[in-house]
């Protein structure tokens, strides 16, 4: 009996304890613990994002000026006056339309000479060349046919004039058998002698006479050629008809004519001014784009057919499509070797606004990555433990509902641009709110929202 009695007796000592334990806890928490009322006004308002699915873009923003891809500056080199101007600034053309009128009534009358001299300076050099070619190819076939009377005639006197030579030689070795002999006098031997000396120089002569011959119809043949093709030279010689057909260019260049589809853009032209230079331009405004310097930072990201938000000032807010139509592979000379290095960008506008006009200032926001339907918070609500994972603070209440208190959230990030983050996560869910700025908090901190 007594040993049950004590054992009552510490089953209710046990449970004053903890009563009393739970009463002090209790006052400790409602004295210094339990957030108070007062105090808690006196904390700074806490910033936080609510979640909700989203876009996220990293992009580049750039200026740059709004001009057509397709221009083309219509210009003349002749000095003629202007006699007539056929489209104003703002009119549409079409590639050949004509827009000016340069007078040529001078030129024209030049050039009706300029033809009359042409066409008899070519029958006339035709006519030498005719002759000069029949007369070179009738000497070379005489020559290689060996039919050319004074070379033929020369042949003649040398084959006859040897054959004298040589029976007078004969006859001369026989008289002087008959004079050693003594049947024949040593005159009549002297005679004959005198005779072969005079065969002698005729036959050297013949000789002589071929040789010359020879050389003077080798030089009349050589003659002949040149003269042939000089002949063919002066025929084939067409700087006259050159500058007859650049008279010509001139007079159909005088009627100036739109060298592309396009809108006129600027016009120089005067009527009665002398014509020289730039008279007008042509722009295609159907295809308009923007030409821009992107830093050396971050060109390494920019690449053709890349996304662009286009804005100017003369459309406000409204966002008009883009896409990167062209980055240079080098530098933009200017910027080579200083310290702000740039490289040309050209972007394409890809969306049909009236309000863009060529030479507008435009502001560009070339995207280098999106995402959609995710969450997003600003780049600051994002914490890190030591291990390198990554949380947020979200705003929980407490349990009386009065109250909200820091709870930490383990997130994954993805996506970041200079002002957001993406985050993801098994504890995230649309309307939680999360942090912006958590300096100095941790899980439960309280918040003032």
């Amino acid at each position: 009996m007594k040993l049950g009695i004590s054992s009552k007796l510490k089953k209710h000592r046990k449970l004053a304890i903890t009563l009393a334990i739970l009463v002090v806890v209790g006052v400790v928490y409602i004295n210094f613990l339990r957030p108070d009322p007062s105090k808690l006004k006196s904390l700074s308002k806490t910033s936080v994002s609510t979640l909700k699915k989203t876009s996220l873009q990293d992009s580049v923003s750039v200026s740059g000026t709004v001009k057509s891809k397709n221009s083309k500056n219509v210009y003349t080199t002749l000095n003629y006056p202007v006699k007539e101007i056929k489209v104003e600034v703002g009119d549409t053309v079409k590639a050949g339309d004509v827009l000016a009128v340069l007078d040529t009534s001078t030129v024209s009358k030049d050039v009706e000479q300029a033809q009359y001299t042409a066409k008899s300076t070519e029958e006339s050099n035709r006519l030498i060349l005719e002759k000069a070619k029949s007369d070179y190819d009738n000497q070379l076939y005489q020559y290689n046919n060996n039919l050319n009377s004074e070379l033929l005639n020369a042949k003649a006197a040398v084959t006859s004039s040897e054959q004298d030579l040589k029976t007078e030689k004969s006859t001369y070795e026989y008289d002087k058998y008959l004079n050693s002999i003594g049947e024949l006098s040593k005159m009549a031997l002297d005679q004959e002698a005198a005779k072969l000396q005079t065969l002698q120089n005729t036959y050297d002569k013949a000789v002589s006479t071929l040789s010359t011959t020879q050389n003077k119809v080798q030089q009349d043949l050589k003659n002949a050629k040149n003269s042939y093709q000089s002949a063919q030279a002066k025929y084939n010689d067409k700087s006259q008809q050159v500058s007859l057909e650049k008279q010509q260019q001139n007079l159909k260049d005088a009627t100036i004519v739109a060298p592309i589809d396009g809108t006129v853009t600027v016009s120089n032209a005067v009527v009665g001014s002398t014509a020289n230079g730039t008279l007008f331009t042509i722009e295609d405004l159907s295809v308009l784009v923007v030409d821009a310097e992107v830093k050396e930072y971050d060109v390494a990201d920019i690449t053709e057919g890349k996304k662009v938000e286009v804005k100017t000032d003369a459309t406000g807010d409204t966002t008009i499509a883009g896409v990167v139509s062209k980055v240079a592979p080098a530098a933009t000379a200017s910027t080579q070797g200083t310290s702000n290095v740039t490289f040309a960008t050209e972007v394409k506008i890809t969306e049909n606004n009236p309000k863009v006009k060529v030479g507008m200032k435009a502001r560009l926001n070339i995207i280098l990555n999106e995402k959609s339907d995710i969450y997003a918070v600003p780049y600051d609500a994002v914490l890190h433990k030591p291990d390198g994972s990554a949380y947020v603070l979200a705003a929980e209440k407490s349990k009386n509902g009065k109250l909200f208190q820091a709870k930490e959230v383990p997130v994954k990030t993805g996506l970041e641009n200079d002002i957001s983050i993406e985050i993801s996560g098994d504890g995230l869910s649309d309307g939680m709110q999360v942090v912006s700025s958590p300096d100095n908090m941790t899980s439960g901190s309280i918040l003032n929202l």
